[in-house]
Protein backbone atom coordinates (compact mmCIF):
# COMPACT_ATOMS: atom_id res chain seq x y z
CA UNK A 1 0.00 0.00 0.00
CA UNK A 2 3.10 2.33 0.57
CA UNK A 3 4.31 1.75 -3.29
CA UNK A 4 0.46 3.03 -4.28
CA UNK A 5 0.32 6.20 -1.68
CA UNK A 6 3.43 7.48 -2.66
CA UNK A 7 2.90 7.19 -6.48
CA UNK A 8 -0.53 8.76 -5.71
CA UNK A 9 0.84 11.84 -3.65
CA UNK A 10 4.21 12.44 -5.62
CA UNK A 11 2.68 12.38 -9.39
CA UNK A 12 5.60 14.29 -10.64
CA UNK A 13 8.09 11.98 -9.07
CA UNK A 14 6.78 8.94 -10.78
CA UNK A 15 6.64 10.97 -14.12
CA UNK A 16 10.19 11.96 -14.04
CA UNK A 17 11.67 8.58 -13.16
CA UNK A 18 9.43 6.40 -15.98
CA UNK A 19 10.94 9.42 -18.36
CA UNK A 20 14.09 8.79 -17.06
CA UNK A 21 14.09 5.29 -17.61
CA UNK A 22 12.69 5.48 -21.37
CA UNK A 23 15.11 7.78 -21.97
CA UNK A 24 17.83 5.80 -20.40
CA UNK A 25 16.40 2.62 -22.70
CA UNK A 26 16.39 4.70 -25.91
CA UNK A 27 19.86 5.95 -25.61
CA UNK A 28 21.03 2.75 -24.73
CA UNK A 29 19.10 0.64 -27.27
CA UNK A 30 20.33 3.63 -29.93
CA UNK A 31 24.52 2.42 -28.73
CA UNK A 32 23.50 -1.67 -29.25
CA UNK A 33 25.36 -3.04 -31.37
CA UNK A 34 23.81 -5.41 -34.08
CA UNK A 35 25.77 -8.36 -35.44
CA UNK A 36 24.35 -10.56 -37.76
CA UNK A 37 27.28 -12.90 -37.15
CA UNK A 38 28.17 -12.93 -34.29
CA UNK A 39 31.43 -14.25 -33.00
CA UNK A 40 30.84 -18.21 -31.75
CA UNK A 41 33.25 -21.14 -30.79
CA UNK A 42 31.70 -24.43 -30.11
CA UNK A 43 33.32 -25.86 -27.09
CA UNK A 44 34.30 -29.34 -28.98
CA UNK A 45 37.33 -30.70 -30.06
CA UNK A 46 37.49 -33.45 -32.42
CA UNK A 47 40.76 -35.73 -32.34
CA UNK A 48 41.40 -37.51 -36.08
CA UNK A 49 44.03 -40.47 -36.30
CA UNK A 50 44.50 -41.98 -39.73
CA UNK A 51 46.11 -45.86 -39.74
CA UNK A 52 46.33 -46.51 -43.26
CA UNK A 53 44.94 -50.20 -44.16
CA UNK A 54 42.90 -50.96 -40.99
CA UNK A 55 39.77 -52.44 -40.47
CA UNK A 56 37.38 -50.76 -38.25
CA UNK A 57 37.46 -53.45 -35.64
CA UNK A 58 41.41 -52.73 -35.51
CA UNK A 59 41.03 -49.03 -35.25
CA UNK A 60 38.57 -48.93 -32.19
CA UNK A 61 40.60 -51.34 -30.27
CA UNK A 62 43.83 -49.85 -31.37
CA UNK A 63 43.27 -46.28 -31.65
CA UNK A 64 39.69 -44.98 -30.55
CA UNK A 65 39.68 -47.02 -27.31
CA UNK A 66 43.52 -46.05 -26.23
CA UNK A 67 42.44 -42.06 -26.64
CA UNK A 68 39.06 -42.12 -25.20
CA UNK A 69 40.09 -42.84 -22.14
CA UNK A 70 42.82 -41.42 -21.86
CA UNK A 71 41.40 -37.79 -22.91
CA UNK A 72 38.19 -38.76 -20.85
CA UNK A 73 39.91 -37.42 -17.67
CA UNK A 74 40.95 -34.04 -18.90
CA UNK A 75 39.07 -30.87 -17.03
CA UNK A 76 35.56 -29.47 -18.15
CA UNK A 77 34.80 -32.54 -20.80
CA UNK A 78 31.22 -33.57 -20.49
CA UNK A 79 30.59 -35.67 -23.32
CA UNK A 80 33.04 -38.24 -25.31
CA UNK A 81 31.71 -39.33 -28.69
CA UNK A 82 34.20 -41.53 -31.25
CA UNK A 83 33.58 -42.66 -34.61
CA UNK A 84 35.54 -45.78 -35.86
CA UNK A 85 36.34 -46.44 -39.78
CA UNK A 86 38.92 -47.77 -42.14
CA UNK A 87 42.15 -46.02 -41.84
CA UNK A 88 40.18 -43.42 -39.82
CA UNK A 89 39.49 -42.79 -35.92
CA UNK A 90 37.84 -39.87 -35.29
CA UNK A 91 36.79 -39.05 -31.21
CA UNK A 92 34.24 -35.98 -30.28
CA UNK A 93 35.36 -34.42 -27.22
CA UNK A 94 32.47 -31.86 -25.86
CA UNK A 95 33.43 -29.44 -22.98
CA UNK A 96 31.41 -27.27 -20.87
CA UNK A 97 30.11 -23.45 -22.64
CA UNK A 98 32.87 -21.85 -21.26
CA UNK A 99 35.50 -23.77 -21.05
CA UNK A 100 38.65 -22.13 -22.09
CA UNK A 101 39.45 -23.78 -25.45
CA UNK A 102 42.98 -23.05 -26.03
CA UNK A 103 44.04 -24.25 -22.64
CA UNK A 104 41.82 -27.24 -23.08
CA UNK A 105 43.22 -28.11 -26.36
CA UNK A 106 46.77 -27.97 -24.62
CA UNK A 107 45.57 -30.73 -22.07
CA UNK A 108 44.09 -32.57 -24.55
CA UNK A 109 47.79 -32.69 -27.11
CA UNK A 110 49.64 -33.33 -23.79
CA UNK A 111 47.26 -36.56 -22.79
CA UNK A 112 47.51 -37.52 -26.37
CA UNK A 113 51.23 -37.44 -25.90
CA UNK A 114 51.53 -40.00 -23.00
CA UNK A 115 49.44 -42.87 -24.66
CA UNK A 116 51.52 -45.34 -26.86
CA UNK A 117 49.69 -46.08 -30.58
CA UNK A 118 50.84 -48.41 -33.33
CA UNK A 119 53.70 -47.05 -35.18
CA UNK A 120 51.68 -47.82 -38.54
CA UNK A 121 48.89 -45.00 -36.84
CA UNK A 122 49.68 -41.52 -37.77
CA UNK A 123 50.17 -38.93 -34.95
CA UNK A 124 46.86 -37.63 -33.95
CA UNK A 125 45.14 -34.26 -34.93
CA UNK A 126 43.14 -32.11 -32.74
CA UNK A 127 40.33 -30.36 -34.71
CA UNK A 128 38.26 -27.17 -33.69
CA UNK A 129 34.73 -26.16 -35.63
CA UNK A 130 34.62 -22.67 -36.42
CA UNK A 131 31.36 -21.86 -38.11
CA UNK A 132 32.71 -18.56 -39.16
CA UNK A 133 34.84 -20.77 -41.66
CA UNK A 134 31.64 -22.14 -43.32
CA UNK A 135 30.23 -20.51 -46.35
CA UNK A 136 26.97 -18.88 -45.99
CA UNK A 137 26.11 -19.37 -49.30
CA UNK A 138 26.70 -22.18 -51.56
CA UNK A 139 25.91 -22.10 -55.39
CA UNK A 140 26.42 -25.04 -58.15
CA UNK A 141 26.71 -24.54 -61.73
CA UNK A 142 26.16 -26.98 -64.55
CA UNK A 143 24.82 -27.54 -68.22
CA UNK A 144 21.50 -27.84 -69.66
CA UNK A 145 21.54 -29.68 -73.01
CA UNK A 146 18.37 -29.72 -75.07
CA UNK A 147 16.72 -32.25 -73.68
CA UNK A 148 18.79 -32.72 -70.19
CA UNK A 149 18.19 -31.07 -66.95
CA UNK A 150 21.36 -31.70 -65.62
CA UNK A 151 24.99 -32.10 -66.37
CA UNK A 152 25.78 -35.81 -65.96
CA UNK A 153 29.53 -36.48 -66.18
CA UNK A 154 28.18 -39.92 -67.19
CA UNK A 155 26.73 -38.63 -70.58
CA UNK A 156 29.94 -36.97 -72.11
CA UNK A 157 31.48 -40.29 -71.39
CA UNK A 158 34.97 -40.17 -70.23
CA UNK A 159 35.53 -37.09 -67.36
CA UNK A 160 39.11 -36.30 -68.80
CA UNK A 161 37.67 -36.17 -72.94
CA UNK A 162 38.22 -32.58 -74.13
CA UNK A 163 34.49 -31.81 -74.46
CA UNK A 164 34.13 -32.40 -70.93
CA UNK A 165 37.17 -30.36 -70.14
CA UNK A 166 36.48 -27.20 -71.69
CA UNK A 167 33.16 -27.33 -70.34
CA UNK A 168 34.36 -27.52 -66.58
CA UNK A 169 36.99 -24.99 -67.66
CA UNK A 170 34.05 -22.62 -69.20
CA UNK A 171 31.56 -23.20 -66.41
CA UNK A 172 34.99 -21.95 -63.60
CA UNK A 173 35.11 -19.32 -65.83
CA UNK A 174 32.04 -17.67 -65.73
CA UNK A 175 31.81 -18.70 -61.73
CA UNK A 176 34.93 -16.57 -61.24
CA UNK A 177 34.37 -13.79 -63.74
CA UNK A 178 30.85 -13.13 -63.71
CA UNK A 179 29.07 -14.88 -60.30
CA UNK A 180 32.29 -14.34 -57.88
CA UNK A 181 32.63 -10.39 -58.73
CA UNK A 182 29.08 -9.71 -58.73
CA UNK A 183 28.92 -11.50 -55.34
CA UNK A 184 31.54 -9.73 -53.94
CA UNK A 185 30.31 -6.22 -54.49
CA UNK A 186 27.19 -6.97 -53.56
CA UNK A 187 26.36 -5.00 -50.33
Amino acid sequence: MKLIDFSIRRKVTIAMFTIGILLFGMVSLSRLNVNLLPELTYPTLTIRTDFEGAAPIEVENLITKPIEEAVGVVKGVQQVRSTSRAGQSDVILEFAWGTEMNMANLDVMSKLDAIQLPLQAKKPVTLRFDPTLDPILRYALYFEESGETEFDLASIGDISSPEAISRLKALRIMADEQFKRNLESAP
